[in-house]
């Protein structure tokens, strides 16, 4: 009876328990349902419009945060240049830490370069971009002369973007996440062009598209500048999608201070500021909420101060809290509204099967193969397509280099470069000015200009032209011939003709003195006369690019020099005259900046064997970084000469370049040794429009110029120092010098080429 009651009450046990889980589960599916039908989905719609202002659209980060604390709902997001790309990532379902590793990830300072990064050039361009005033080029067709479309191609703009947006495969903005617009400005019609759909990088490549920073891009048979220029905050954009309510995010800077005392730079900058800020308050006035980060001294370059700016944004949104809150949302309901959101899928391949090229037309689908066929079967990495696209884009007739993932007809995933050639080509000019003044009635000027013709043949055969106008006459026309499609051995023919006029100082014409001023303690510093230093030169060379830091060259030269007298009736002889040989040149460069470098090697080597004469001379230095603003340098220069005659001269030193108590090219010799320590730190404490920062520039040397016998204890030993400043490899330089035996003396350097 016992066990049967038991028995009874364990089953009723279990009945009970099965019943109280049936009706729990039952009361939990209840309240979802009621909290889902809970959800408001008839709610007014919000609208996040974001401005455009450079760094200062970091604040976009903080702004975004500050309403997720908030659990205010974004539906729709419309964004111009630096607010199209917060906005767009944030509308494809990223999160504002997400963003955050973005800034960080980004090297602003690659994104804003003109050039392609200085390592990937080969050893002959490195070269040409220290004479030459950078991206100011011009491209010489059957149209006539054109120029390029920018400060910054905007190659590495749109890598970084391309790194983080992927290839996601929804192209149609309204079906991201958030529903998403950027807005550019269509050159060709004058009017703001709306961007909905297709590649997002594109989209937001050609919204932050600013004038004199990046080109405009062609897209979507448009060419398409930043959107600022006529709606830098685009509420209306916001409210054609749908928004009941929109929220402005005003970043933009504010209008400077001008007056008939500032410069035509300042007045210029104002005249294009003035029309953004007008457009921006008339977009104000149609926003129901604005929030007006309060940004201080925080400028559109600060790009490493994103902590400020998302910081700013933050308290941006606080101080707007009695108009925003009402819009917050339940806890739940916010979650359930993010919860139906998915990160958009990025189509990235876990092998590339296949590699195609779109838009070369002057480059030959063979050079680019070579660059590129050790990635077929390959996983795709993003660094790694980027350093490629970056390798390719180093060709000077190529303006940017894209990538997209694309399916063949068989299924299979590759990548497509997209190449885009310069449009102002096939022929270039560059130009550069050298200007040396010792304040001694001494002054050197020379305009400089370079021609280069690209892919004459499909093995990109070149032809250069150097002119040189002033100081120096001069024509030195090159034809390069690459040998193989990989670029790595050529052949070249080379001409030069050029006269140099010179001043000469002291006893130059005694033959057993050269010039040396060790031979005659009283060295006049005063002028003796004026030559033309006149050279002919034809060579034929075979070379290898060893890497893309060197190159080595060898080959069969007839060069031919003479000095001619024009103040002045002495004479003297040269070493080199009407003379035959072989000449080996071996060249090396690692810096990381073609002037100011704060970390590399540079290295010039020449070898000469030639009837009458031979000689071996070498220029290296190398810097050291110990800080983020300081480098120290170290210098070895040498030239040796054997078989030349009593009286004869080969090399001219003097100067700021090396010995800087004499005047420049005043020590005449056939052999000298130079050694320099020294030291360069820029003065970031100093921020001087358009330059920035000074550098201060000090370097101790030690040496001397003989005509036969080299006596160390005739060692010279001095200093030079002073003030420069630079904008794009363009250097004005201020300082002094002093020379054991020489004077003090002052210089004065402005240009490129120093």
């Amino acid at each position: 009876m016992d066990e049967k009651l038991g028995s009874i009450i364990r089953q009723n046990k279990k009945i009970g328990a099965t019943f109280f889980r049936k009706s729990f589960i039952s009361i939990l599916l209840i309240l979802c349902a009621f909290n889902l039908f809970a959800y408001d989905k008839n709610r007014p719609k919000i609208g996040l419009v974001l401005s455009g202002g450079g760094a200062r659209g970091l604040a976009h980060i903080g702004v975004l945060r500050a309403l997720e604390e908030k659990q205010i709902p974004i539906d729709y997001i419309a964004g111009t240049s630096m607010g199209a790309i917060v906005g767009g990532l944030y509308a494809t379902g990223m999160s504002t830490d997400d963003l955050e590793w973005v800034v960080k990830s980004i090297d602003w300072d690659r994104v804003f370069r003109p050039t392609t990064d200085r390592k990937q050039q080969q050893y002959s361009a490195k070269q040409a971009d220290k004479n030459y005033f950078v991206d100011l080029e011009l491209g010489l067709s059957k149209a006539g002369p054109k120029s390029g479309k920018g400060f910054a191609g905007g190659q590495h703009l749109m890598l970084e973007l391309q790194r983080i947006v992927g290839s996601i495969k929804e192209q149609n903005f309204d079906e991201f996440p958030i529903p998403f617009r950027a807005v550019a400005t269509d050159l060709n019609t004058a009017e703001p062009y709306i961007l909905d759909h297709g590649d997002l990088a594109m989209a937001m490549r050609a919204s932050m598209a600013v004038p004199l920073v990046f080109g405009p891009v062609e897209h979507q048979g448009r060419l398409l500048a930043d959107g600022g220029i006529l709606n830098n905050l685009p509420v209306d954009v916001a409210k054609e999608m749908g928004a009941d309510i929109t929220i402005a995010v005003n970043i933009s800077s504010p209008l400077a201070k001008v007056d008939a005392s500032s410069s035509i730079i300042s007045v210029s900058y104002q005249s294009v500021d003035v029309a953004l800020v007008q457009n921006t308050i008339q977009s104000l006035a149609l926003a129901d909420i604005v929030i007006a980060p309060i940004l201080k001294d925080l400028g559109a370059s600060d790009f490493v101060k994103y902590e400020q700016f998302i910081s700013a944004g933050i308290n941006g949104v606080m101080s707007k809290s009695l108009v925003l809150d009402h819009l917050s949302l339940s806890k739940n309901d916010y979650l359930t509204m993010i919860d139906s959101r998915n990160l958009l899928i990025q189509e990235i391949p876990k092998l590339i099967d296949f590699v195609s090229f779109n838009g070369n037309d002057r480059t030959s689908v063979e050079r680019l193969s070579r660059k590129t066929k050790h990635l077929i079967g390959k996983p795709f990495v993003t660094s790694e397509i980027q350093d490629l696209s970056d390798e390719i884009a180093v060709d000077n007739d190529i303006l940017t280099v894209t990538y997209k993932v694309i399916t063949n007809e068989v299924n299979q995933q590759g990548i497509e470069f997209n190449i885009k050639e310069k449009s102002w080509g096939p022929d270039y000019l560059k130009f550069g000015l050298k200007v040396a003044d010792d304040f001694d009635s001494n002054t050197r000027i020379s305009l400089l200009a370079r021609h280069h013709r690209y892919n004459i043949n499909r093995k990109g055969g070149e032809w250069i032209n150097d002119f040189s106008v002033g100081s120096v006459l001069k024509w030195r026309s090159e034809l390069n011939q690459p040998l193989d499609f990989a670029d790595k051995f050529f052949a070249s023919a080379t001409l030069l003709l050029s006269k140099d006029s010179r001043r000469f100082y002291g006893n130059i014409f005694n033959n057993t003195e050269g010039g040396n001023p060790n031979n005659d303690s009283e060295f006049d510093v005063q002028p003796t006369g004026e030559y033309d230093i006149k050279d002919y030169n034809f060579g034929l060379d075979l070379g290898m690019n060893i890497t893309e830091n060197s190159e080595f060259r060898a080959g069969l030269w007839f060069m031919d020099q003479n000095v001619v007298s024009v103040i002045n009736d002495s004479e003297f002889e040269t070493a080199i005259n009407r003379s035959t040989g072989v000449r080996f040149k071996y060249g090396l460069d690692t810096l990381d900046k073609a002037i100011y470098s704060r970390s590399g090697i540079d290295l010039k080597t020449e070898l000469g064997f030639f009837d009458d004469v031979q000689w071996f001379n070498f220029d290296v230095f190398q810097r050291f970084p110990i800080s983020d603003n300081t480098a120290i340098h170290l210098g070895f220069q040498g030239d040796f000469v054997h078989n030349a005659e009593d009286g004869e001269v080969l090399f001219a030193y003097g100067g700021l370049e090396n010995f800087a108590g004499y005047p420049q090219h005043s020590l005449l010799g056939l052999n000298a040794i130079v050694m320099e320590v020294g030291a360069f730190t820029e003065l970031d404490k100093i921020n001087l429009p358009i330059f920035g920062s000074p550098k201060f520039i000090i370097k101790g040397h030690l040496g001397n110029v003989w005509q036969h016998h080299i006596e160390f204890e005739d060692m010279l030993y001095g200093y030079s120092a002073g003030l420069s400043v630079d904008v794009v490899n363009t250097v004005l330089f201020l300082g002094s010098g002093y020379t054991d035996g020489g004077n003090f003396r002052f210089y004065l350097r402005l240009g490129t080429g120093f």
